[in-house]
Parts: C-alpha cells; structure tokens; sequence
C-alpha cells in the first residue's frame, strides 16, 4: 500500500514466525552521492536499480533547480538519467528545499559553492535543527563565502565563485556528511583539497563517498598509507587528498542495496524465530550497517549467505547485547528495539551522535520503550535497556517522533507483541516507501488506528 494511504497509527497483528524473501530497496546513501556526482559531471550519466524515496526526490528536484537534467523514469526501481552540468551549477531563482534529508542538506550547502552568484539551502523544520557549523567552518577555510543562520544550524547560504583549494580540517562529531560534503565538491576547487576530519565515527560512510567520487573519475587518496579512512575507528582522525582538474565524469552505476533497510528487515526474523532473506545484499558492500546481521548473530540469530542472498533466522528467545555502535550508529533504534525483546540487561554506547538525528533517538527510545514497560536508561553516549522478555511487554500506543528509523525499529517489536500500535507510519517514505507492503507480504498484517496523533 502506498505510503499516502496509510492511516494515523496502525497496528501490526501479531502472526508468529515471519518468512520474508525479497530483495531491499536501493541505498539512500549511494543515491544521493550518486545524484550529486552525476549532476556536477559533464555528459549523461544513469543510475540502475535506483529506487524513489523521500531523501533521494529531494535530491533530485534541488539539482534539477541547479541546472542538471533529471529524469527518474517510470515508479519503483528503474534507471534514472541524470544530465550534468560540468562542474558549473545555475544559481536557482529560489532556495533548495532538502525538506527532512540531512544528507541532502549537507551535500547541497557544498554544491551551493560552486554555483556562480550563489545559493540559499533550507528545509522543513525538523531539518533546521540538525548542525552544519562545522561544514560551513570548512567550507569557508576552502575559500566559499558562506554562512549558516548564525548559530550554526541551517538555512546555509553560499555566496557562490567557487572553493579556492587548500588544507581545512571539519569537526566530524555531529555527522561524518561534514567530510563528505566536502570531499563531494572538492573536485571543482581551483587547487587541491587536503581535508582532516577530526572525532570521526561511522568512518565508513566518508569511505563509501569516496569510493562512490572515484566511480565518477575523481582522484581522491587517504593521507595515510594504510588506507581509506585508516586509523578513524581508533583515534577518529582521517584525512584524504583530492586532486584538482579531475571533475566528474559521466558513468553507468548500478546501485547496491540499502543495508540499512534491510537490517529494519533482518530485525523482524531475530524478534519473531523466523526467517528472512534479503537477495541483493552485496558482501561487497562498504555501507557500515551491513555489520548488523553479526549483531543479531551476538543476540541468538543464525546467519547464512549464499552469494549475495543473506538469510537470517531468529532463535526461540533473544539474548541481551553489549554493543558498541559508533560505526553505524542508525541501527541504535533496531537494536534498542530487540534489546526490548531480550530478557537481561543490554547496553548500547558510542551513539552520541544519535541525539542530533532526525531527532534525539535516545531520548525517544528511552520514552517508547518505556511505554511497553522496559527500564531504560538513558547515557550520554547510549542506553541501558533491561528487557523484560517479550511475554512481560504490554500494548502501548507507540510515538515515532517523525523518525523513519523509530516506525521501521519499532515495527520489530510490533510483529511480536499484541497490541502496539504505531503512530504515523508514513514516515518511512523518507528511505523506504514500500515498508509497510513489505511487511503485509511476509502475512503481517495490520488494522488502521485513525488519529488525533497523541
């Protein structure tokens, strides 16, 4: 069912062990990489296997207002066309709108700089709570006149005439997209970037931008020997080099598979015994949240690959986790969710960065999870979540605070526990449209809740 049709709050019946076979949809994160590379190269590129979501629309309507050519064919997965500009984007007539994308946000405050006479880059209101300080702090080091609203939070408006080069160094402790946002526009500087990302966490998502930019033709190498991002997960510095006169070229990609969405899939067998199998995960990957699945093993699951068909199949009950999740920090709200369903004391960390998602995630888990009657602790960096077993969690009426991530999590719980009710099930369209239709062909369910949204 479309997302637009769905009601204020559903809830998901209950039906035992889930069998789900499917492929996930297309990655969120290579998308939009793979927009903004395409949209500043020179020629037509195509992007195969993409597939729509709230995020990658965003994208795709700002860079057509930079002057690229969008063509994101027929609905559902397709090739979508993209005309580049040549490292030459218009000033729009009007601000770009990333609406509630971050990525969106970040990487189009970069593209801004390149425009000749400027642009303004905004959002719906959730999204201008979210930091860019530190983005604009490097960009401007760089050589962009640049600014945010004064306190470092969008809207970002750049003045335009492009990035002069040089070394600047970007605090990465909000968001790695400071990293990559700025590595995404480096290749049209005037001389070469040497960029330093301090208190860098999910250090593989500044890898995946940067694999995604050699794709495209540009020559981007990590400033220490020993590889992409090397040494981040310990210290959390990395540095990379981007050489200057080595623009976007257009290319053909096939986009892999969103391991984010299919770890809110993977979740649903590890909290109801059953079984699920995503056909297009990749072991290739670079994306950090493909590691999720050896988690679910941490917790009781058994995994099983065969090629690039993952298959993860639930125990009888769920064991508690210690995790450290700083390297992929968006599947805070799924473990926190079977953490839910385990009987014993779970503790999560190094998700700090988690509070300045699409909303404070720990704040919202500890008051959710509360709800269906687990202690939960909150930390500055995580949580301690004492699951109760699932049999000891009553209904409650579940808040999704907006959070695609909280109804995909959520969902987890849902498909064990009778009664939970999710509010604002729409949400998920910012990443993953047919979630919900994914469910209801693995024989969950579900019966409409009409508002008021409490």
């Amino acid at each position: 069912m479309a997302e637009d049709r769905l009601p204020a709050a559903l809830e998901l019946l209950p039906a035992g062990p889930v069998s789900l076979r499917l492929a996930a949809p297309a990655s969120k994160s290579v998308t939009n990489r793979a927009l903004l590379c395409a949209a500043l190269a020179e020629g037509t590129s195509r992007l195969h296997g993409a597939a729509p979501s709230d995020d990658a629309q965003a994208m795709a309507a700002a860079l057509a207002q930079l002057g690229a050519g969008i063509d994101l064919g027929a609905p559902g997965p397709a090739v979508w066309t993209v005309t580049g500009t040549g490292g030459r984007p218009a000033s729009p007539a009007r601000p770009l709108d990333a609406r509630l994308s971050g990525t969106t946000m970040r990487f189009l405050a970069a593209a801004a700089t390149l425009t000749p006479a400027g642009a303004t880059v905004t959002g719906a209101a959730p999204l201008l709570r979210r930091p860019v300080g530190p983005l604009v702090a490097a960009l401007a080091a760089l050589g962009a006149g640049i600014a945010d609203a004064g306190d470092g939070f969008p809207p970002v408006t750049a003045s335009g005439g492009g990035l002069a080069g040089g070394a600047a160094t970007v605090d990465a402790t909000a968001s790695s997209q400071f990293a990559s946002a700025v590595l995404l526009a480096a290749p049209y500087a005037r001389r070469p970037v040497e960029l330093t990302a301090e208190r860098l966490g999910a250090a593989a998502y500044v890898d995946l931008t940067a694999a995604v930019m050699r794709r495209f033709g540009a020559e981007i190498d990590p400033s220490d020997p020993a590889g992409p991002g090397a040494g981040a997960g310990h210290s959390g510095v990395a540095a990379w080099r981007v050489a200057a006169g080595r623009p976007y070229r257009a290319t053909d990609l096939e986009v892999e598979y969103d391991a984010s969405a299919a770890a809110h899939l993977l979740a649903l067998a590890a909290a109801t015994g059953g079984t699920v199998t995503v056909t297009n995960a990749e072991p290739a990957t670079l994306q950090p949240d493909a590691a999720l699945p050896a988690l679910l093993e941490a917790m009781g699951a058994s995994m099983t690959r065969d090629g690039a068909s993952l298959t993860v199949r639930g125990p009888e009950a769920l064991g508690p986790v210690d995790a450290d999740l700083a390297a992929m920090p968006d599947q805070v709200t799924t473990v926190a969710a079977l953490a839910a369903l385990a009987a014993g004391r779970s503790r999560i960390r190094g998700v700090a960065v988690a509070r300045g998602h699409e909303t404070d995630r720990l704040a919202a888990l500890a008051a959710e999870l509360g709800k269906l009657g687990v202690a939960v602790t909150e930390l500055p960096d995580g949580l301690v979540v004492a699951g109760p077993g699932p049999d000891r969690l009553r209904p409650a009426r579940l808040a999704t605070w907006g959070d695609h991530r909280m109804a995909m999590a959520l969902a987890a719980v849902a498909a064990r526990v009778p009664g939970v009710v999710i509010e604002d099930p729409a949400c998920v369209a910012k990443t993953y449209p047919g979630f919900w239709a994914d469910l209801a062909a693995a024989g969950l369910a579900w019966r409409a809740h009409p508002g008021p949204v409490e």
